[in-house]
């Protein structure tokens, strides 16, 4: 329990640093912004009142709302668009490696790691875009009804029809992190291929499938885990372009405009949503990593038995 009070806050410190560097950043490169506002010696009563009040100011465009309250408004979408292109990048890549493990020189194996190695180079919103233009709803060229929804659904107002606006976005998302997913797994798992108590499991009559799974597939989930939680910079920039292609009013709908315009408060507020997601989720990828490694559980459990 110590150690796990200790990992989530250090959730806390990241965020409130990366928040307070951000601030730091513009009163040094733009410090014309922030006349009449306070000086450096202000960053404290910042940090106060946006942490231990959520006040991060107001909007200096549109109709100057409190930044916290599109912070409460756009963050759910996050959340949703954020988790959902992850599960849907770690299922498909890990189910895609176990697949072409079995014959990782066949046909249908290098077949699915070209694929991968498309949906690493291919930028997420071409993708987004060329599917909108390909098989969105009333705008699409190709003559089967998919109908991609052109405008995000509100859980609230309609279940389904919030799952149907955000599925192709997950996958737009998710192909990505599922292409190195692929090759990094099946990497390992045909490194893994040869160990002796792999040889040992088939020795004693199991299913190729069954020591693939149970055996070989374990051992690679962790090189996998580490992957993903590294690349959640990256995911969560994608999450940023694909809001603005399928128009998913998250909270990072606006960061172009802000930057364009130096809107302040909302780029700090967006600031310390990045890092709040990011230290999450890098959070819970440790948790996992303790869980599927012996190694890092005998590490955890180390220093406590001195």
């Amino acid at each position: 329990m110590r150690r796990l009070a200790v990992r989530l806050g250090g959730i806390v410190v990241v965020v409130v640093l990366a928040t307070a560097c951000a601030w730091i950043l513009f009163h040094l490169l733009r410090p014309e912004l922030f006349r009449g506002r306070g000086d450096l010696g202000s960053l404290p009563h910042y940090l106060n009142r946006a942490f231990l009040h959520f006040d991060f100011g107001r909007s200096e465009q549109g109709s100057q709302r409190p930044v916290a309250d599109l912070i409460r408004e756009g963050l759910p979408a996050d959340v949703a668009l954020l988790s959902g292109g992850l599960a849907f990048g770690l299922l498909l890549g890990i189910g895609g490696a176990i697949a072409c493990a079995r014959r990782p020189r066949g046909w249908a194996s290098r077949a699915a790691q070209v694929l991968a190695m498309v949906g690493l180079c291919a930028p997420v919103y071409v993708v987004g875009l060329m599917s909108l233009l390909f098989f969105g709803a009333d705008i699409g060229v190709v003559p089967f009804d998919i109908g991609i929804p052109l405008r995000y659904v509100e859980f609230a107002d309609s279940p389904s029809g919030w799952l149907g606006a955000l599925i192709v976005p997950w996958i737009v998302l998710g192909l990505p992190l599922a292409g190195m997913c692929l090759r990094v797994m099946l990497g390992q798992m045909v490194e893994g291929g040869d160990e002796e108590y792999v040889r040992s499991a088939r020795a004693k009559g199991l299913g190729e499938w069954t020591v693939l799974s149970r055996h070989v597939a374990p051992a690679a989930l962790a090189p996998t885990a580490m992957l993903a939680s590294a690349s959640m910079p990256l995911l969560l920039t994608n999450v940023v372009l694909v809001e603005q292609v399928f128009s998913i009013p998250g909270v990072f709908r606006d960061l172009t405009r802000s930057i364009g315009t130096a809107n302040t408060p909302l780029i700090l507020g967006m600031t310390a949503v990045g890092a709040l997601l990011i230290a999450v989720t890098t959070f819970l990828f440790d948790v996992l990593l303790v869980w599927l490694d012996p190694r890092v559980r005998a590490g955890e459990v180390a220093p406590a038995s001195r």
